[in-house]
């Protein structure tokens, strides 16, 4: 497992995919931080249940928060990108060669998953304190007060949002590798992904009422943006996690038993 995820590692740091995930990390950082603050409301104004405040931006917690409701909508994007991660070893045949050498097939999905999951780990940290600066340069137009921010609690708060977001990146992260193991195509797999977490899902919303509180992706949504009416936060994180052990349960079955093919 060590072998893999030092070997994913070594893909994930080169020097061009860096490059790309801090072009990223900037854009998210300043455009997100700029949505939120600009759509956010004072509280006497905003409809109930959408969208943060302005009082609730100036709490303690407010610049991690500025940054967790932002990676809330980039669901899509995160999902998408791991279902490739791994659909493109078998679209390549790289996991056939690594299976040669790493006779354990567990211990090689799982190396490679703990590599993808400590490289994002590192990207979201760096990310969160991306948005947090780009936040106290926008707050004062906004009339956003951010003295808080800088406290203790601020600091709990921003360790707590983290590890939210961690969660709701692996929860993606194992439903993406579900999908890929099953599907072992690039195409199939990307499809799947595209058209479930996309319209299927939230199409289903609209005519089936326990949608919100059944379906992986709206529970993630919903665990990452701290409840909804339909299901709390407790809830859909309890919800997910059981998702993620069935399907990496799953994942792990269909991929030490059946052959490796490509």
């Amino acid at each position: 497992m060590i072998r893999a995820l030092r070997a994913e590692l070594v893909k994930v740091l080169r020097a061009r995919v860096l490059l790309i995930t801090a072009a990223a990390i900037v854009m998210f950082a300043i455009g997100g931080a700029a949505i939120v603050l600009t759509t956010a409301e004072p509280a006497t104004s905003a409809a109930p249940g959408r969208g943060l405040t302005l009082e609730a931006l100036a709490q303690a917690g407010g610049g991690t928060e500025i940054f967790l409701t932002a990676a809330s909508f980039a669901g899509f994007f995160v999902f998408v990108v791991f279902v490739g991660a791994f659909a493109i070893e078998f679209g390549r045949g790289t996991f056939r060669t690594m299976s040669l050498r790493q006779p354990g097939r567990l211990r090689l999905l799982a190396g490679k998953m703990s590599g993808l999951l400590v490289f994002a780990a590192g990207a979201l940290a760096v990310t969160e304190a991306a948005t947090w600066v780009a936040a106290r340069f926008i707050a004062p137009s906004q009339d956003v007060i951010t003295d808080e921010w800088i406290s203790l609690a601020g600091l709990v708060d921003g360790i707590a949002d983290f590890g939210a977001a961690l969660l709701w990146v692996a929860g993606y992260a194992v439903l993406g590798m579900t999908i890929a193991v099953l599907v072992r195509s690039v195409p199939v797999a990307f499809a799947v992904a595209i058209a479930w977490a996309g319209p299927i899902e939230h199409l289903l919303q609209d005519a089936w009422d326990a949608a919100s509180r059944s379906f992986p992706g709206l529970l993630l949504e919903a665990f990452v943006a701290g409840g909804t009416a339909d299901v709390s936060t407790l809830r859909a994180g309890l919800t997910v996690v059981l998702y993620m052990v069935a399907g990496a349960t799953i994942a792990g079955i269909s991929f030490s038993r059946r052959d490796m093919t490509a």
